[in-house]
């Protein structure tokens, strides 16, 4: 395949036909109509995104038992022909229908970034999450530091918060406090208790 792949424009029909021609440790995604190969996932990349599913599941527990967070599925918003990301933590409905690849809805988005992920990829993810009107909560988390970006719809309007103290709190909205941020990095080098 060409290095330039990014700059093609594909339908999703020709995207997901790419995609499942593709070698299965490949992940592809659809990011404004332009197919977008993502880095292979660190151990700490994985860990990290165990803890953060384990904290939300935890909480949805009691406090949202029809919504469960689950590891890399993919969205594909009705009418929408230009993304088809695969976050690595979603919040969607806990019910789901036998053969169902793709998430419709979804509540909070988790991300943990790669020092490869470009940020023009990271732009058009943020706005896609954004522009759905039932998500809440976006979160862009480092795995090279304790630190992460928290995105929270309140009232409808976004706000923007930077974490980077280990005791800082994890509040989503729809969801609440899932927990401190050093949490999400337990049983990784980075972890400190607080």
């Amino acid at each position: 395949m060409p290095g330039d792949l990014h700059v093609w424009r594909l339908s999703m029909a020709t995207f997901q036909a790419f995609r499942d021609d593709r070698p299965k440790e490949e992940k592809w995604e659809l990011i404004d109509g332009r197919p977008t190969m993502m880095a292979p996932p660190s151990r700490m990349h994985q860990r990290i995104c165990d803890n953060i599913q384990s904290m939300l599941n935890e909480k949805l527990a009691y406090a949202r038992s029809d919504w469960r967070a689950d590891r890399e599925i993919g969205l594909l918003l009705p009418g929408d022909t230009k993304y088809n990301p695969e976050p690595d933590v979603v919040v969607a409905d806990t019910a789901i229908t036998l053969g169902e690849l793709y998430s419709e809805r979804f509540y909070a988005v988790v991300e943990v970034l790669s020092p490869n992920d470009k940020d023009w990829v990271l732009d058009l993810k943020l706005q896609y999450y954004q522009s759905h009107a039932l998500c809440t909560s976006i979160l862009f988390i480092e795995q090279t530091r304790i630190a992460c970006q928290l995105w929270r719809r309140v009232d409808g309007a976004w706000t923007n918060t930077d974490l980077s103290e280990p005791s800082e709190r994890l509040d989503m909205p729809g969801i609440g406090d899932i927990g401190a941020l050093a949490e999400a990095y337990r049983f990784t080098p980075l972890w400190v208790e607080v």
